[in-house]
C-alpha cells in the first residue's frame, strides 16, 4: 500500500460474455475525485476482446482471463489477487459516481472497525436514462457493496455460486464489526437485461428457467448454513430459504410448508415485509396472473435491450 491511511482500494470489475458497457463502467473508476494513487483496477473476465484488452492495458487495469462461469468464481479470482485491504465490486453494466470511491475511502479511513459499506444507488436503464427501481436491501446489488478484505474466507467463497452480494453481507455479520449503510446514491444500477442470454419461447420455458434459477438460490443458501455459526446470520438465511420457497410455489414448484409461512414472518429479512406480503398473497392466490405480468416483463426488457 502507497499512503500513509493504511487503506487501499482494489475495485474488481467482474464481466461474463457481456462486452456492451465493460469501458463505460472502467471509465467510471477510472474517472474518480479519488487520486489513483489509492487504488487499482482488476477487471475479470471470461473473453479476449482486442480494443476491451488494449484500453484495459493502456489503462493501467489488471486484466484477468477466467474460466469460471460464475460470479463467485470471478470474484474468488480477483479477490485472490488483490493488493487492497478494502475491495469494492462493480458488476459490467454498471457504473461509479464520480465520488463514491473518494467516499469509500474516507469512511474505512475514519472507522477503523467498519468492514461492510452499503451504498445507495440511482437506476438507468439499457441507454443510460433514469429510471425509477427501488431496493433498499443492505445485501442487494454487488456494485453497491464495498467490504474489508480480512472478512472475506476465501474457501466459503469457492463453494457457493448465487447470492455472492448475501454472501458478503453474512460475512459482515459473522464477524461482529460495523456495518454501515449509506443512503447517498454512489452507484448507477442497470436495470437491463441480465438475463438476456436466455430464450423465452412461452411462458412455460420463462416458467421452467425461473424454478430452475430459483433452486440453484436455494441451494446456495443452504450452502451458506454450513459455513456459519452466528444466530443473526442463520436466522437471516433460514427466513430466505424460506421466502425462495414462496417464490418458487408461486412459479409452480414445490413450495414451503404450512409452518414456514409463520416463521417468515417472525425471522428477520434484509427484504421488505410489504414485498414479501405480495409475494406470499400470489404464490397462494395469483399464480397465473403473477406468471404472466412477470412474463411480459421479461420480454419487454429483451425489446428494449
Amino acid at each position: 500500500m502507497s499512503n500513509d491511511d493504511g487503506v487501499y482500494i482494489s475495485v474488481i470489475v467482474s464481466d461474463y460474455d457481456r462486452r456492451k458497457y465493460i469501458i463505460d463502467a472502467l471509465e467510471s473508476v477510472l474517472n474518480q475525485s479519488l487520486s489513483q494513487e489509492y487504488y487499482e483496477i482488476i477487471l475479470v473476465k471470461n473473453f479476449e476482446d482486442e480494443t476491451i484488452d488494449r484500453y484495459a492495458l493502456e489503462h493501467g487495469v489488471r486484466s484477468i482471463l477466467s474460466r469460471d462461469s460464475t460470479l463467485s468464481g470471478k470474484i474468488y479470482e480477483g479477490t485472490s489477487n488483490a493488493k487492497g485491504n478494502v475491495i469494492c465490486f462493480l458488476d459490467d453494466d454498471d457504473m461509479f459516481y464520480k465520488n463514491k470511491l473518494e467516499i469509500v475511502y474516507n469512511k474505512f479511513k475514519n472507522r477503523k472497525h467498519l468492514v461492510y459499506l452499503h451504498n445507495g444507488f440511482s437506476a438507468i436503464d439499457v441507454d443510460g436514462h433514469g429510471i425509477v427501481y427501488e431496493n433498499a436491501n443492505p445485501d442487494f446489488n454487488m456494485s453497491s457493496i464495498s467490504v474489508s478484505s480480512g472478512i472475506i474466507k476465501m474457501d466459503m467463497l469457492k463453494k457457493v455460486s448465487k447470492s455472492i452480494d448475501t454472501l458478503m453481507y453474512l460475512y459482515a455479520l459473522e464477524s461482529g464489526k460495523d456495518i454501515e449503510m449509506e443512503s447517498r446514491p454512489l452507484t448507477y444500477y442497470r436495470v437491463s437485461e441480465n438475463s438476456v442470454t436466455h430464450s423465452f419461447n412461452n411462458v412455460q420455458t420463462f416458467t421452467d428457467f425461473s424454478i430452475k434459477s430459483l433452486n440453484q438460490i436455494l441451494e446456495s443458501y443452504m450452502q451458506m448454513e454450513q459455513m456459519f455459526k452466528s444466530r443473526r446470520a442463520l436466522a437471516i438465511l433460514r427466513h430466505r430459504k424460506i421466502f425462495t420457497r414462496v417464490r418458487i410455489k408461486l412459479f409452480g414448484g414445490r413450495g414451503p410448508g404450512i409452518g414456514d409461512y409463520f416463521r417468515l414472518m417472525i425471522t428477520p429479512t434484509t427484504e421488505s415485509r410489504a414485498y414479501e406480503f405480495k409475494v406470499v398473497i400470489s404464490s397462494i392466490m395469483l399464480k397465473n396472473y403473477a406468471i404472466k405480468k412477470l412474463y411480459e416483463n421479461e420480454i419487454r426488457k429483451k425489446e428494449l435491450a
